[in-house]
């Protein structure tokens, strides 16, 4: 009888070994080469590393999709069917924090080390994953059933629970997902903006280069090719041939100038003390540079200055600065992102503007003949600044979803019948509170301050005012864009800028 028993055991044991033998030799069914989304199925919110940060420790959290590149995980698995999580942004393994196995051990990023608490078993549960600790057991969960944006990512005993599960969507192994592909607002119309896109691609490392390429496409056989240029280095003026970097085309002003993108390279992009200025350009995108400390006596004082009819332009994911004390010459700088002369349908995007006295201006004179129009800001992060966040003649203008914090006079300045829709921004400690003596408004977050012999119109919707004056405050248009905008609560549009503006989150 024993014997029987034994004869049986062993029949299973070779059975199980073939089973399981066969079961590792089955195709995945993710690529090493692409790159997915990780989904909670409690929540619908996505998982990723908290503030796109790259270092060793940083914390792994759920947030609603921005299509962060922090988001963006690619599953390699090796020998035995285990998978190690690697965030794209950081390239850092998914890890159990100093290796625990109790429940609540937190989950963050690190450099990869081919432990056990690396490696993770995917094991499908209809149409969704459960994602368990090589080294615990413990399954990965968002902490007490959160829905929130920020709920932390830890380990638990596994009992299936839908804050256990996750929806694995691949997201492709190239280019950007679609929320920061293309640009939101004004600059998605008029055949949308997508600057360089599939075309050439270019390196420089100095503005002499940089222009000089700029330069030779406008005068070459193809003149509306497609480029993108990246700028692995810092630009100054000491490498550059000018005082500035011009996007224009060289056979002379009536032409326009097409189809580019300038985009720093990782965190090194940089404009030190010399700003670009955009003339006649038509479907031209800048992201991802860092460009300050740019002299009026010295660089022209305009950190970016789009005129001349330019169209189609997006600035998106960069950081503009220079330095603000309150008692410095206001006339040191000049404007961070200036917008003049006809130039229109563009979209201003998740940037920083920090630390400036004369922020920026959309038309530069009371001549009509001259205004911009049709102008989105939306996500940009504008911090200890005076005024001008910003000023506005004639122009259709869209703020959402910005975070105003720390303006020391005026903010929004509509005038000479500009009309801004001013949607689910969050403003916080903004305006003098003082009483304009050309115009008599309160100095807050909107008005109409200054100069210039008309006002503007605003109409505000969802907004949300700390620290600010605004109970004087009430629309004054019904104007609101041709567009759709899924625009966030300002609240949630505060907490998404603080993590995803400026440079370093988009390549």
């Amino acid at each position: 009888m024993r014997k029987g028993i034994s004869l049986l055991i062993v029949i299973g044991l070779v059975v199980s070994f073939f089973a399981v033998g066969n079961q590792a030799v089955e195709a995945s069914p993710f690529q090493a080469n692409s790159y997915y989304q990780l989904i909670n199925v409690n929540s619908g919110k996505y998982l990723e590393v908290e503030a796109a940060l790259t270092e060793n420790g940083a914390n792994v959290q759920q947030w609603e999709n921005t299509n962060c590149l922090c988001q963006q995980w690619s599953l390699i698995e090796n020998s035995d069917g285990y998978f190690e999580i690697v965030n794209r942004h950081s390239g850092k393994a998914l890890d159990v924090f100093e290796r625990s196995t109790a429940d609540g051990g937190n989950i963050v990023q690190w450099d990869h080390n081919g432990g056990s608490n690396q490696q993770w078993s995917l094991q499908q549960v209809g149409n969704s994953y459960k994602l368990i600790s090589r080294h615990s057991g413990k399954a990965l969960e968002v902490f007490n059933h959160s829905t929130d944006n920020g709920a932390n990512v830890v380990q638990w005993q596994d009992y299936s629970n839908p804050n256990q599960l996750w929806t694995i969507v691949p997201v492709g192994s190239g280019g950007q997902s679609p929320g920061f592909s293309a640009p939101l607002g004004y600059a998605s119309m008029n055949g949308g903006t997508t600057g360089g896109q599939g075309g050439r691609v270019e390196y420089v490392s100095t503005g002499a280069e940089l222009q000089q390429i700029i330069n030779d496409r406008s005068r070459s056989s193809n003149p509306d090719e497609p480029l993108t240029i990246y700028v692995t280095d810092t630009i100054t003026l000491q490498n550059s041939s000018s005082d500035k970097i011009e996007v224009k085309n060289h056979r002379g002003q009536a032409h326009e100038i097409r189809n580019i993108s300038i985009i720093g390279q990782g965190t090194n992009g940089e404009f030190d003390g010399i700003g670009l200025r955009l003339i006649n350009a038509h479907n031209v995108i800048v992201r991802n540079i860092s460009i300050h400390h740019v002299l009026a006596s010295s660089g022209e004082g305009t950190a970016i200055e789009i005129t001349e009819g330019s169209k189609n332009i997006w600035i998106d994911h960069n950081e503009f600065y220079s330095q603000f004390d309150g008692n410095n010459n206001p006339d040191l700088y000049d404007g961070l992102v200036d917008i003049k002369r006809n130039s229109e349908y563009i979209t201003v995007s998740w940037n920083k503007f920090e630390n400036h006295w004369k922020t920026m201006l959309v038309g530069h004179t009371d001549n009509a003949s001259l205004a911009p129009d049709k102008i989105t800001y939306h996500h940009n992060f504008f911090h200890n600044l005076n005024s001008r966040v910003p000023l506005i003649r004639f122009a259709d203008v869209h703020m959402v979803n910005n975070y105003f914090k720390d303006i020391h006079d005026t903010a929004i300045n509509s005038r000479m019948g500009a009309r801004v829709f001013i949607e689910n921004n969050y403003f916080d400690n903004v305006g003098s509170g003082q009483n304009d003596p050309t115009t008599g408004h309160i100095k807050t977050a909107v008005g109409w301050f200054y100069g210039s012999s008309t006002t503007g119109y605003w109409n505000l919707s969802g907004n949300q005012f700390i620290n600010t004056p605004h109970s004087h405050l009430s629309s004054t248009t019904n104007f609101v864009p041709p567009y759709s905008f899924p625009a966030q609560s300002a609240n949630d549009a505060r907490l998404a800028v603080e993590q995803y503006s400026g440079v370093g989150v988009v390549d």
